[in-house]
């Protein structure tokens, strides 16, 4: 069957009508295989099974070890229970399923060579795939049509992403790079059902695969691909989710010490020195943050909040929809409006702290900032000795004593985030498919809110 599915109104029952009835012994599989790189760079292990192994080799024929085999990697291919075999060597079990180090997969075992090694592959049909995968992204304890629309997407998804290990002799990896995999181990009879009761529909666009991306949590709004990652998609667009839910993510806060946010500027390859200053320059329609400024004492520096995100460390910084302060408690991101003019002064005077201009010049070490940060009453002295060098790049009056206020109003300690929601934000909002599960919207209205101008089609 290869027609559109329509996206009806939630309440209609298009599952009834398409798919047969759900049966726990019997997981008809779609013809569609996957390549699934469970481990790179190996060079020893073990494969049994319940039933006889059958090892076929590159150089042809074939041959059983047993119900069990030990594999060694040697110049030329792998020694299996002894014996010389070329790459790539295939393993199956006819009657039965194998497992690699214990651990239990369905389909075939592809050894394949990876520099010095091998790289073992986890051949098998899509729907078995789809089997490892869904419950390590969503709990089975969910309402059914949300791990439907889980189990559409993770299918769209899989076999868009056929290929993208080509070099490494496999389709996709068993990391969160592409999707998490764990084979048998990650099965579950519920998980099971939403997987046949969907069997072989994807997301189409136009006549191609979507991208059908997934996240955990969006606070109330999905992001624009085009802030997260570049370019322009129709249906990734910053979308306002239908109905309100709590989660377990929906509030975190996170801290940033000043040693660490000069890392995260180094590594986005915009060193900025000591950080004075964090404030959202650009926001999208759901008040994520899209471009961050950072002011330092060496320079200001424009960054794409994603990227600092990701930098900073996705489990730290869950997501973009944040908030950000000085550790002292005051904060930069609604500055004031603009002051009215202020008189005009004499040539040479600074209407600045000298303090802070002089910081911004780069007339202070490392060692110096951090002295006066500890102890406030060196200021002065550091500050006469910075104008006695004459080496400022501009005119500074001394006319009073300096301010005896904490230095860490000039250079925070640390940096306060406050935000909502877990993830990129682009596509599905797992937690907002559950919340539309639970107000009765079927798997097919979910997937056309997150994926709009898309469509539903059945694949051999």
């Amino acid at each position: 069957m290869k027609r559109p599915i329509p996206f009806f109104s939630v309440l209609l029952p298009v599952a009834i009508a398409f798919f047969p009835l759900f049966s726990p012994s019997h997981l008809e599989a779609s013809s569609r295989q996957v390549r699934v790189g469970l481990e790179t760079g190996v060079f020893s292990g073990r494969i049994e099974s319940n039933s006889a192994i059958r090892v076929s080799a590159a150089s042809g024929g074939s041959f059983s070890p047993g119900a069990g085999a030990n594999v060694e990697s040697v110049p030329g291919g792998i020694l299996v229970n002894g014996k010389q075999v070329s790459l790539p060597a295939e393993f199956e079990s006819p009657q039965g399923f194998l497992r690699w180090n214990g651990k239990p997969y369905r389909g075939n075992l592809r050894l394949v060579s990876h520099q010095k090694g091998f790289s073992v592959v986890n051949v098998l049909d899509v729907e078995s795939y789809l089997r490892g995968v869904l419950k390590i992204e969503v709990n089975p304890e969910w309402p059914i049509e949300a791990l439907k629309a889980q189990a559409v997407i993770a299918r769209t998804y899989a076999l868009r992403q056929v290929g993208r290990h080509g070099s490494e002799g496999f389709d996709i990896c068993a990391t969160t790079h592409c999707q998490a995999y764990r084979g048998m181990a990650a099965e579950d009879p519920k998980l099971d059902r939403a997987i046949a009761e969907t069997r072989g529909i994807v997301v189409l666009y136009g006549s191609g695969l979507a991208q059908t991306y997934y996240f955990a949590d969006g606070a109330g709004w999905t992001a624009d691909v085009s802030s997260v990652w570049g370019g322009g998609i129709p249906y990734l667009t910053c979308r306002p989710e239908p109905v309100s839910y709590e989660t377990p993510h929906s509030h975190w806060r996170a801290s940033l010490t000043q040693e660490a946010l000069q890392k995260i500027m180094n590594a986005l390859r915009h060193p900025v020195g000591a950080i004075l200053e964090i404030r959202a320059l650009q926001r999208d329609t759901g008040k994520r943050v899209t471009l961050l400024e950072v002011r330092g004492t060496s320079g200001n520096a424009t960054v794409k909040a994603h990227s600092f995100r990701m930098a900073a460390g996705s489990n730290l910084i869950r997501s973009t929809l944040f908030e950000v302060s000085p550790a002292h408690g005051s904060t930069f991101f609604n500055p004031p409006e603009k002051p009215a003019p202020e008189p005009a002064m004499p040539t040479g005077a600074m209407r600045e702290d000298p303090l802070v201009v002089l910081t911004r010049q780069g007339a202070f070490t490392s060692d110096e900032l951090m002295d006066m940060l500890l102890h406030p009453e060196k200021k002065t002295d550091y500050l006469k000795k910075a104008l006695s060098k004459g080496d400022t790049k501009a005119a500074v009056s001394f006319p009073a004593p300096v301010s005896s206020a904490p230095f860490s109003a000039t250079v925070p300690s640390a940096f306060e985030f406050q935000g909502k929601g877990w993830g990129h934000g682009v596509g599905l909002s797992q937690w907002g498919a559950k919340a539309l599960a639970e107000k009765g919207w079927k798997f097919e209205a979910i997937l056309g809110h997150y994926f709009p101008g898309t469509t539903l089609r059945e694949i051999p």
